[in-house]
């Protein structure tokens, strides 16, 4: 398995390397997008689920990260707010054998399967509901949905203790000395 999922993607690497984008007309530049983003999709459905299984068996302990959020944002090179985002779909993915498979098989985007995790897991009976959604609308879209689904699924109280348990304040200072 791992030999030939590394066989390909070298191969897709050395390829990507050698294409001359500036030499594709319009139609063909287009196409590489939309290529593109089924490479993306695919990467980042593989990504997750392996991120999932390292959290399971605890394979990022050891590695001098304190959570595997920030284990995965120094392996990725990614920000840690990218990590973090991963991290809790992986989680939430364990529950969405459906989300699962539709992220996998490239119906979903990441960012649509976030949006999609965000609703389902408060509300589950709406997971096909926002699955169709994500097939048509934008990514706000969803998110309006699944907004409005979770705010529908959660008490006024609750979500009051929420929002004054997620207020932060952030501050630092810049290489200049400045706040």
């Amino acid at each position: 398995m791992f030999d030939r999922l590394n066989h390909i993607t070298t191969e897709l690497q050395t390829f990507i390397s050698s294409l001359e984008v500036d030499c594709v007309d319009a139609a063909g530049a287009r196409e590489l997008v939309e290529i593109a983003e089924r490479v993306r999709r695919a990467g980042d459905s593989l990504r997750t689920v392996a991120v999932g299984q390292v959290e399971r068996t605890n394979a990022w302990k050891g590695e001098g990260a304190k959570s595997i959020s920030e284990w995965l944002s120094n392996e990725t090179d990614c920000a840690h707010y990218e990590a973090q985002s991963v991290v809790l779909l992986a989680d939430q993915l364990q529950h969405l054998p459906v989300t699962t498979a539709a992220l996998l098989s490239g119906d979903l985007s990441g960012t649509q399967a976030v949006e999609v995790a965000r609703g389902v897991i408060v509300a589950p009976n709406t997971e096909t509901q926002l699955l169709n959604l994500a097939q048509h609308a934008t990514v706000r879209d969803l998110r309006d949905a699944s907004s409005r689904v979770v705010a529908a699924a959660t008490d006024e109280a609750e979500r009051h203790r929420q929002v004054h348990k997620s207020r932060y304040l952030k501050s630092w200072t810049d290489l200049d000395g400045s706040f």
